[in-house]
């Protein structure tokens, strides 16, 4: 049977290994931003009121708990211990192991999605705050390995266009796992089918991903030796090396560039996580509405926000070609793009009361131009070290990673009982989060190669 497949992989000769690559990583983040989300909009059917149908679904006494709103905040928040550590544990293998570091972050989330319903019937809530600890674990090193195999695979002048959109599975996943979780809770009339059904379409993902998943143009049995000639010679003034370079950890604690893009990523993170884990709650307490229309409406507008970093990302690389705007200018501008226009499209929705249609179109708005961030903060990584992306990768999104501890728990203690004058609270916060970090990054971010990529002992000279 091994044979066989590696036989019909072989029969790929005809399909670029690049683009096979980039659909691969993309499903491996689309696998487990359903994973990780589907419990955001489950939790709102597991904790409604007993004496009515909740949310538009009636559920079995069973699959209701009565867990109050800072047990949730800390359940929701659980998944970014874990995912918080994870990154940087990870940093120090990402670059020299990303195929099968990949394959086992979305192994393990799957196989603990599949047990979660389990888990919460031996244990209750604190079985599901470890289950999602572990899935933290389990998902960390997803970023760090992803941006070690851009470094491998896509040139620098096309990491705007190809970055964005293996990144952008994060919000296909929301789309689809949100949408799909509010129906399978609809149609099923419990949350239990969608734990199972997410945890089993990563384990698909695993499989072909053994198979067809290779490190590097280098190391792939069956690339075609004029896309591999291709490869290498795009690659070459940013191609990470073949040698394992000690990592110069004194010049990356120290250097400015780094820390603005890390306060770019907390900015980004603090927006997403906030819309990811609590507007579906937001959008019951407030607007009422069912579990099957919360999910689309919540998370519908991450189909925008993936256009749109796409878009983003194929002009900030015209950008950069035609000489429009320096690298640095481009990433600037477009994470400035990601920052200020949600701000102000989440505002405006806290600020409309329950006038259903206004507060839907800003939220749609505010997560639409979230999509910035992706050609601007999530590829700056590879910017500024090729050799070390994995490890960058690592420091950025698991200091970034903190907010998905803080927005849930902060969100749950403002929020007891869920008005919209406390909502409101939230949102400034987010507000002022999202406009700090901004101007910091603008400040000290750069779009260049740092000289630290270079350690001494490699031959290489900085460009």
């Amino acid at each position: 049977m091994v044979e066989i497949i590696k036989s019909c992989m072989a029969g790929l000769c005809w399909c670029p290994k690049k683009y096979i690559l980039t659909m691969m990583t993309f499903f491996a983040i689309f696998n487990q931003y359903t994973m990780r989300i589907c419990l955001h909009l489950a939790i709102t059917v597991m904790t409604g009121d007993r004496n009515e149908t909740v949310s538009g679904v009636a559920i079995s006494d069973e699959d209701h708990f009565d867990w109050d709103e800072h047990e949730q905040g800390v359940i929701l928040s659980a998944f970014y211990w874990g995912y918080t550590v994870s990154h940087f544990a990870s940093a120090l293998v990402a670059d020299r192991y990303s195929k099968h570091l990949l394959g086992l972050s979305v192994l393990i989330t799957a196989v603990l999605t599949l047990l979660t319903p389990l888990a919460i019937d031996v244990g209750g809530a604190w079985a599901l705050v470890v289950v999602r600890v572990l899935e933290g674990i389990g998902e960390g090193a997803t970023f760090p390995v992803l941006s070690a195999l851009v470094a491998h695979w896509i040139p620098a002048s096309q990491r705007g266009f190809y970055g964005s959109f293996i990144f952008s599975g994060c919000q296909i996943g929301a789309l689809v796992g949100g949408i799909g979780t509010g129906y399978f809770i609809s149609a099923h009339g419990t949350w239990r089918t969608t734990f199972y059904i997410w945890g089993a379409l990563a384990i698909i993902w695993y499989v072909f991903w053994l198979f067809i998943g290779f490190e590097s143009p280098e190391t792939h049995p069956y690339i075609d030796e004029r896309e591999r000639a291709e490869l290498t010679e795009q690659l070459a003034e940013s191609k990470k090396s073949a040698h394992m370079l000690p990592i110069p950890w004194r010049s990356i604690v120290t250097s400015c560039p780094l820390w603005g893009l890390i306060a770019g990523q907390i900015g980004h993170d603090w927006g997403t996580y906030l819309i990811i884990t609590d507007l579906p709650k937001y959008m019951k307490s407030t607007l009422h509405i069912s579990v099957a229309d919360n999910g689309l409406v919540s998370y519908a507008p991450f189909f925008t926000m993936w256009l749109f970093s796409i878009l983003g990302g194929w002009l900030c690389d015209m950008q950069i070609r035609k000489g429009c705007s320096t690298r640095t200018n481009a990433r600037k501008l477009w994470t400035t793009l990601g920052s200020l226009l949600p701000a102000f499209f989440m505002m405006a929705a806290s600020y409309t009361g329950s006038d259903k249609a206004l507060v839907i179109t800003f939220f749609a708005l505010c997560v639409t131009f979230l999509g910035g961030f992706y050609p601007g903060v999530k590829v700056n990584s590879n910017d500024l070290s090729p050799n070390f992306a994995g490890v960058l990768m690592a420091m950025v999104n698991g200091i970034g990673a903190i907010t998905g501890i803080l927005t849930p728990y902060i969100a749950g203690l403002l929020t007891p009982n869920q008005t919209l004058e406390e909502w409101r609270v939230v949102f400034w916060i987010a507000f002022g989060v999202l406009n700090v970090t901004n101007i910091i990054f603008i400040l000290f971010a750069s779009g260049e190669i740092q000289p630290w990529n270079y350690p001494p002992t490699t031959n290489q000279q900085q460009p």
